[in-house]
């Protein structure tokens, strides 16, 4: 694909509406547009779309992934620029979703698009998944289900690099337990809030696992609320709060909890922490419902995956090192759940993700996309 097409490629996509729950604008766009460039597509029940190009020859499966939805903006007053129009300021590309994330899948898309024609084995799939930003990795479950990829890109933003690991994530809502009583005699009851206050801080000293390639797991309090809210003359009963605690390999959902809980016990606390559950519906309507824990993942630098891809960026003279996701993707089933040999590749920085004035520098669109188109090869063999 030329410069000129992917700009343009990219262009639409930022100017398609595609908001968690309200993709089926961009999903009609990329049906279109896929079919033109030479794909067939399939729609999956919760609303996403694959494009699928097969080669002559047995061979691999390889699965590009992208999400098509984007965070909200909140006030369109606080952009330089349109959000929701792509634009050209100093070698910057500008718009919501440049960086998280269609400006991977442009790239994506244009890397595919130069087997279209070629004799090659195996197959090639573009996944374009709904619902990411609010539930990462469940969408893609369905997608593995169906097309059983051999090996996975991720296309989220990674400087240049292969990335070949991601720390995960979860969600961690903690319940303090009171006792209700009127306002005006708050000695007949037990605060709620003040309970949840013991715990916050009993918390904050908690030991948390550090991982060679990953870093350091996190876990932050995100928000809280008494229950009843608001508490009009009443002492609450209940203190909820969220923690956001990024994981590491190995992890589970119990080892997570365990500490937590058993650290509020034995210094006597009346709270426990689970993990939160994630409910949505998708522009179809399809329900979505699943524990809000998100697996890390990393493979070795001489993993088949992690040579095969260096190899094909080598073969487009892009290689720039390894590196790994410090935040959460689809990599999270791919990976952490479906143990499918998954790297990382896509234009942008991570830090620009969700940011007020979301950019990438319009090289590194055209570098990706080049790059994309060497990891296939990578992938397919071609480079052996």
């Amino acid at each position: 694909m030329k410069d000129n097409d992917l700009y343009s490629l990219l262009s639409s996509l930022v100017s398609t509406y595609s908001v968690s729950g309200s993709e089926r604008g961009i999903v009609d766009f990329l049906d279109r547009e896929l079919t033109r460039l030479g794909f067939s597509t399939e729609r999956m029940e919760s609303g996403s779309i694959c494009g699928v190009l097969c080669g002559d020859r047995p061979g691999p499966t390889v699965l590009l992934d992208a999400h098509i939805d984007t965070v909200t903006v909140p006030d369109k007053s606080k952009w330089t620029h349109d959000p929701f129009s792509l634009t050209r300021d100093n070698g910057r590309l500008y718009g919501r979703g440049t960086s998280d994330m269609k400006g991977g899948l442009a790239a994506i898309i244009a890397g595919a698009s130069e087997f279209v024609g070629r004799s090659f084995p195996g197959r090639i799939v573009i996944s374009c998944v709904v619902e990411e930003e609010r539930f990462e990795g469940i969408c893609s479950r369905e997608v593995s289900r169906r097309f059983k990829p051999d090996y996975v890109v991720i296309g989220e933003s990674t400087g240049g690099k292969l990335n070949i690991g991601q720390r995960g994530r979860c969600e961690i809502l903690l319940e303090a337990e009171g006792k209700s009583c009127h306002s005006s005699n708050p000695n007949e009851g037990v605060n709620a809030i003040r309970v949840m206050m013991d715990a916050i801080e009993a918390l904050d000293g908690i030991d948390i696992n550090r991982d060679e390639m990953l870093g350091d797991g996190i876990m932050v309090l995100t928000d809280i609320i008494s229950s009843p809210y608001p508490g009009a003359s009443v002492i609450p009963e209940k203190c909820f709060a969220t923690f956001d605690r990024r994981t590491l390999t190995g992890e589970t959902m119990e080892s997570v909890l365990s500490p937590i809980n058993e650290l509020l016990e034995k210094k006597r606390i009346k709270a426990k922490a689970r993990i939160a559950e994630g409910v949505t519906d998708t522009y179809t309507s399809h329900h979505l419902s699943s524990p809000r824990f998100f697996p890390a993942w990393k493979n070795s630098e001489e993993a088949d995956s992690s040579v095969k891809a260096r190899k094909g960026l080598e073969s487009v003279g892009l290689w720039e090192g390894f590196g790994h996701y410090s935040f959460c993707t689809n990599g999270s089933h791919y990976a952490g759940e479906a143990g499918i040999p998954t790297v990382g590749y896509g234009p942008g920085e991570e830090r620009l993700a969700h940011i007020v004035d979301e950019y990438i520098e319009e090289k590194d669109l055209y570098k990706a996309g080049k790059g994309i188109e060497g990891i296939i090869k990578g992938l397919l063999g071609l480079c052996d």
